[in-house]
């Protein structure tokens, strides 16, 4: 449901919040609820400009009940580097606004009980979306930093695990937290939420992968330069073993060798991805080497 629009983008809110809306009218908690909801707007729009700056298209922010998702239209055109910077000055924005509560809260002799909760939920959320858990603030930055070491591929798949481990974790302490005091429960909730979206993260891997090693070549082009990563591989490998190996932000020259270690040529990355278009994946370098020479 669309709220309203601002900066340009389109701020709008998910169904499922309009009977948290009606309960926190009953229950007279309306007034900390419009101020969640700021302060997740506010972290968002925050990913949302330095995004713009970065040339990246924001068309809207949705609010959900587990807080908010900024959407764009060529995110995925982002280096590892620009997805570091606009992940983690979300929480950074967080803290700011955290620290300068504090400091109007010291200069006002009485506390005050929503300039504590203001303090208490940036806290939180910055805190939260630094965990390194996928889609989170912090898995983002984890897998853009890994990324550049060891892949996207790799990096996505091994945050895919490491974020159900830490999810599944989250539900064991919740369950136990609620014999304790059965508030708080609603974290089961969260860590149920935050399992199923790192699974969904998995079915993005390979038209993402994808999607990133194709446009390379357009940011080669825009850049003029990029760096190379070397990789030696057996004449038997075949080209879907290959690309497994490509980084997103790296150009690729494969040096093919024999059992013996004979150096039997070299191919680029962009042969290789126009072999994979034209023939089929399954094709071994050595068959590459024998097309090439034709």
């Amino acid at each position: 449901m669309r709220l309203f629009k601002l900066f340009g983008i389109v701020i709008k809110i998910n169904y499922l919040l309009i009977p948290i809306w009606v309960f926190s009218i009953y229950y007279e908690y309306f007034h900390e609820l419009i101020l969640v909801m700021l302060v997740i707007v506010t972290h968002e729009l925050a990913h949302s400009f330095v995004a713009i700056y970065y040339g990246v298209n924001v068309t809207e922010i949705e609010l959900f009940p587990f807080g908010g998702v900024a959407r764009a239209e060529n995110y995925l055109d982002l280096d590892p580097f620009k997805e570091m910077v606009i992940s983690i000055v979300g929480p950074i924005v967080n803290f700011v606004l955290l620290l300068i509560a504090i400091m109007i809260q010291s200069y006002i002799t009485t506390q005050v009980d929503i300039l504590l909760f203001f303090i208490f939920i940036n806290l939180t959320i910055g805190l939260f979306n630094m965990l390194p858990i996928l889609p989170l603030d912090g898995g983002r930055i984890l897998r853009a930093y890994l990324s550049n070491k060891i892949g996207f591929k790799k990096a996505t798949k091994f945050m895919i695990k490491l974020s159900k481990i830490i999810a599944s974790s989250l539900f064991i302490i919740s369950i136990y937290l609620g014999t304790k005091n059965t508030e708080n429960f609603f974290l089961t909730g969260i860590a149920i939420f935050l399992y199923f979206k790192a699974h969904n993260e998995a079915e993005k891997i390979g038209y993402t992968f994808i999607y990133q090693i194709v446009t390379k070549k357009k940011q080669l082009l825009d850049k003029g330069i990029m760096d190379v990563k070397y990789l030696t591989a057996l004449e038997s490998i075949d080209l879907r073993k290959v690309l497994q190996e490509f980084s997103t932000s790296k150009y690729h020259f494969v040096t093919v060798i024999n059992t013996k270690g004979k150096v039997l040529g070299n191919i680029s990355e962009s042969e290789i991805l126009d072999a994979i278009i034209q023939y089929n994946y399954k094709l071994t370098l050595a068959n590459l080497l024998e097309i090439l020479k034709k």
